[in-house]
């Protein structure tokens, strides 16, 4: 079992998110990643995969300086990677040469993300996370890409974005569905 020190394990763990990323996009086509949801307006499977490297790419960014306070309203919208599966995969890959870079900085820190929460109020509030809760993250987003492919009639593998807690629940016949 791995702890929060593991480097090595969450630096595996978030690989095999971003892999399993980049599988999911080489074999949609076009029309459903840059389809929007009509149960999640305005999303679509591109913006998803954005964010999702959003997460993990503010982190990085950070890795090396030290400095693990992350203002998370600072991120690039409408980039090319929300509507070009080539230059999502392309930047994913670099994504996952990087982390190979930086595996060698413990993640055991804590990190401090910044963020609004309210639109009409310009404070910003503090969050506090450890750095390997970005796989977390990915997952969230890809059980939201899951819906917008059952939306379009594509289908993915069934425990594409599904969490880890629900997988080993289902493999010991414990659960079929968890949140």
């Amino acid at each position: 079992m791995a702890t929060f020190g593991d480097s090595k394990h969450i630096h595996s763990v978030a690989h095999s998110n971003i892999q399993q990323a980049i599988q999911m996009i080489s074999h949609l086509p076009d029309h459903i990643y840059t389809r929007t949801s009509i149960v999640m307006p305005c999303s679509t499977i591109g913006k998803h995969v954005r964010h999702s490297y959003d997460h993990f790419i503010q982190l990085v960014k950070h890795a090396r300086s030290e400095n693990w306070t992350i203002d998370f309203d600072k991120r690039d919208r409408n980039t090319p990677m929300e509507v070009d599966r080539a230059q999502a995969i392309q930047q994913l890959k670099q994504l996952q040469q990087t982390l190979l870079d930086v595996r060698d900085i413990p993640l055991e820190y804590p990190v401090t993300l910044t963020a609004s929460i309210d639109p009409n109020d310009p404070r910003i509030i503090l969050l506090y996370l450890r750095s390997e809760g970005n796989s977390g993250t990915a997952i969230h987003h890809f059980a939201s890409i899951k819906a917008i492919c059952i939306e379009a009639g594509h289908v993915l593998p069934a425990d594409f974005g599904v969490a880890p807690s629900t997988l080993m629940d289902r493999r010991h016949g414990r659960t079929q569905e968890r949140l």
